[in-house]
């Protein structure tokens, strides 16, 4: 990383070509999608209004279907809740949990130690 943010013997840093590149084409990216966007958006209207249209009567459906699982889950809420195994449930996630967290400390404990060698390579060559 040192390397590519010093100055070299020009007084420009390595970095500076690929950061201007990368400024180009977001321009240019930029560009290309507002003209897109021009030109989606004067067909855009129609079909949103239709799906608009669309979705209203698809929340209507979803509301009446929602009150009616509501109506029927209330009345076997108990007996439901009773079966739900929360204990057993809590436990298998903070294992997974604890997996994964470990997991990610080994990756990332070799990838600093990789690093570390690698820049230590590095000084070595250049004579730091």
């Amino acid at each position: 990383m040192t390397l590519i943010f010093r100055t070299g013997p020009s007084g420009r840093r390595p970095i500076s070509p690929v950061i201007s590149a990368t400024g180009r084409g977001a321009k240019w990216a930029a560009l290309a999608g507002l003209e897109g966007a021009r030109l989606v958006g004067d067909r855009a209207a129609p079909g949103a209004r239709w799906m608009a249209e669309r979705g209203a009567e698809g929340a209507r459906w979803a509301g009446k279907q929602s009150r009616r699982g509501y109506r029927a889950a209330r009345a076997r809420g108990e007996d439901i809740v009773d079966s739900i195994p929360v204990d057993d449930i809590a436990e298998s996630v903070r294992e997974y949990v604890d997996g994964a967290k470990e997991a990610i400390n080994d990756v990332v404990r070799s990838e600093m130690n990789d690093l570390r060698k690698a820049v230590r390579r590095q000084r070595k060559r250049i004579g730091i």
